[in-house]
């Protein structure tokens, strides 16, 4: 069996440069490389340690792949790499910021009530899209400049935009469902 290097970084793993903005297109076709190349079906007739070590290889290729897909989390991986630690409970402090999301969920849960209900819930989806992608701009920006506290900060506030999408989208999706029940 062929083995895989575990102490190379995810990025090593799919052949791409250590950096934020990465083609998705080509990590897709790495990853799907990388599956055919080391799934355990591949393996059945191997001995057990065998079928073992590609069940963990394909496991690690799994997990640097959704580490990668996700821009947080591939933020978050980046900080790493440059040894920044990230706690279980770690969050953003800044208050505006804080207040900014309170004001969002509450116009989400407002627009709810409104007579154009999807059209508000697409507006405020809009805003988070553009908020969030902002966000991400900026993290890019700290990590150049080699701001990793300011960088770090960005890659929280990540987190509350990743669930205000989600957020929305239930709700797109739920009323979208009333509209056709």
């Amino acid at each position: 069996m062929m083995s895989l290097n575990f102490t190379q970084n995810y990025f090593e793993l799919f052949s791409l440069s250590a950096q934020f903005s990465l083609d998705r297109s080509l990590l897709a076709r790495n990853f799907r490389e990388l599956q055919a190349k080391y799934h355990p079906d591949r393996f059945v007739n191997e001995s057990d340690q065998e079928r073992r070590v590609a069940v963990q290889t394909t496991g690690y290729i799994n997990e640097a792949n959704e580490a990668l897909k996700s821009p947080r989390l591939r933020a978050q991986y980046l900080l790493e790499l440059k040894d920044v630690d990230f706690e279980l409970c770690d969050s953003t402090h800044d208050m505006p910021f804080l207040m900014a999301q309170m004001e969002t969920r509450e116009a989400l849960e407002a627009a709810i009530e409104a007579n154009d209900a999807l059209d508000q819930v697409d507006k405020i989806g809009q805003q988070v899209k553009q908020d969030k992608q902002a966000l991400e701009d900026n993290f890019q920006q700290n990590l150049e400049a080699d701001q990793l506290e300011l960088a770090k900060d960005a890659v929280l506030k990540m987190k509350f935009y990743e669930r205000l999408s989600d957020e929305v989208k239930r709700l797109q999706e739920k009323l979208e469902d009333e509209m056709f029940a």
